[in-house]
């Protein structure tokens, strides 16, 4: 469902509404239902909690999008439209014929449903949830808790942060895990608290997306954090409808990769992993990865000095038909590394954005890089790094070299094919931490303006 702006003389209707302070239950049943929408708007606006209530009691859509009609709303104000949906909840009779049948809480334009509930007598509150809670969420929570027999919540989107677990697992009971489509850890849990975790991962079969961020290392005996790890990686083959995976510092991937890829059996869209320690063994599992639809790689920090590129090689080639977004970024890669790749990346024609920032190329091997992005038509986003000879001894960009080497190889580009954008990068400044930039023109860091 999807409402329309208003129209200007609906606007003035919805303000002589609103001026009426005498609007109850048996004046709204002779409204026309097209001016609930901006009536509701309006009321939020004006902070009038009675209206709010009186208008979700009497709502005459199947779908109230609470999310997309009350902006920054007030403790009080949303505490009134929660209200109003308890009136749902205890009537036995629904105004102009028309049950209201789900809360949709999210910031959406439209809502595009769930599967049918198997209470069907229950509502449907449809919602995100990020833990720990804010105020609304906090009151939303408490309002669900002493109401589960009448509702279904439908969290679509969770996002769990530095929360104790039993905090978690409390707000979990109220929740039907089978709704959940994107999950987000960023916890700073220990290893052994996150196989605690497991068992409800496993029940949220209709998981999109995943993100695993920073676990603590705790004092674990060897045999013990491998059982965990083993368990925590096995999760994966039974999440069947994962599509994008990212997983960001945590440590114990390292030496595992190979676990971890075998355990995805549906193909991934998108894969990211940053800040994760990584060994050849870990590269060389990509060659044996058997992943035909792969749209996005990101692979950011993993420091992949002195290592044999061939399985990444190897891996590109397998994706090369479906690949849109390749990003390599800080991971130690060298001229021989690079050029290594040029051949396989050539191939990979559906490519819209490339990131190659925070290697260690020189001149000469990004000016192959670009000759080997002739037959690339589709890319629209091309971030690339400084040549290492725009550095001095020490480290530090010199500001005339950075731009002459830039202006080059752009001009190298332009020889070739036509640009969306394109930039460079320098690594941070030593004194202020910026980068020098070029795209146009160079952009330098606060230390040198």
């Amino acid at each position: 469902m999807s409402f329309q702006d208003p129209l200007t003389l609906l606007q003035l209707a919805v303000q002589s509404l609103i001026r009426n302070e005498s609007l109850s239950n048996s004046s709204l049943q002779d409204l026309p239902i097209h001016l609930f929408p901006p009536l509701f708007k309006e009321a939020n606006t004006q902070r009038k909690s009675d209206l709010i209530k009186v208008l979700v009691a009497e709502w005459p859509y199947p779908c109230l999008p609470v999310g997309m009609l009350m902006n920054n709303p007030t403790l009080e104000t949303y505490q009134a439209m929660l209200d109003g949906v308890d009136t749902w909840l205890r009537r036995k009779y629904c105004p102009r014929g028309q049950k209201l049948q789900v809360v949709d809480l999210r910031n959406v334009h439209v809502w595009k449903g769930h599967s049918p509930s198997t209470l069907k007598h229950r509502l449907e509150v449809v919602t995100e949830l990020q833990l720990p809670q804010d105020e609304h969420q906090t009151q939303l929570l408490q309002w669900v808790e002493k109401r589960q027999a009448s509702l279904q919540v439908c969290c679509v989107k969770l996002k769990i942060g530095t929360v104790a677990f039993h905090k978690v697992r409390s707000v979990l009971k109220m929740l039907q895990p089978q709704f959940i489509e994107e999950l987000e850890l960023n916890t700073v849990w220990s290893l052994s608290t996150l196989a605690k975790f497991v068992p409800y991962i496993r029940k949220m079969r209709n998981l999109h997306k995943m993100l695993l961020i920073r676990l603590f290392q705790g004092r674990t005996a060897i045999n013990t954090e491998e059982q965990h790890v083993t368990k925590i990686i096995s999760l994966f083959s039974d999440l069947s409808c994962l599509q994008h995976l990212t997983i960001k510092d945590v440590y114990f991937l390292h030496g595992h990769m190979k676990q971890l890829l075998r355990c995805l059996k549906t193909p991934l869209e998108c894969l990211t992993i940053s800040l994760c320690k990584f060994s050849q063994s870990d590269l060389d599992s990509f060659a044996q990865w058997s992943q035909s639809g792969l749209k996005h790689l990101y692979l950011r920090g993993l420091i992949l000095t002195n290592v044999d590129f061939m399985p990444l090689e190897i891996f590109l080639e397998s994706v090369a038909h479906t690949l849109q977004a390749l990003k390599i970024k800080d991971c130690g890669m060298k001229d021989a590394d690079l050029r290594g790749l040029l051949p396989v990346l050539s191939q990979c024609t559906q490519l819209t954005t490339i990131n190659f920032v925070d290697n260690d190329f020189s001149i000469d091997a990004l000016k192959d890089l670009l000759y080997h992005t002739a037959n690339l038509s589709q890319l629209t986003k091309e971030l690339y790094p400084a040549p290492k000879e725009v550095y001095d001894e020490f480290g530090y960009i010199q500001v005339e070299e950075f731009s002459q080497c830039c202006d080059e190889l752009r001009n190298t580009l332009v020889s070739i094919r036509q640009f969306k954008s394109l930039c460079f990068k320098s690594t941070a400044c030593y004194d202020c931490g910026k980068r020098y930039v070029h795209e146009l023109e160079t952009t330098l860091c606060e230390c040198s303006t």
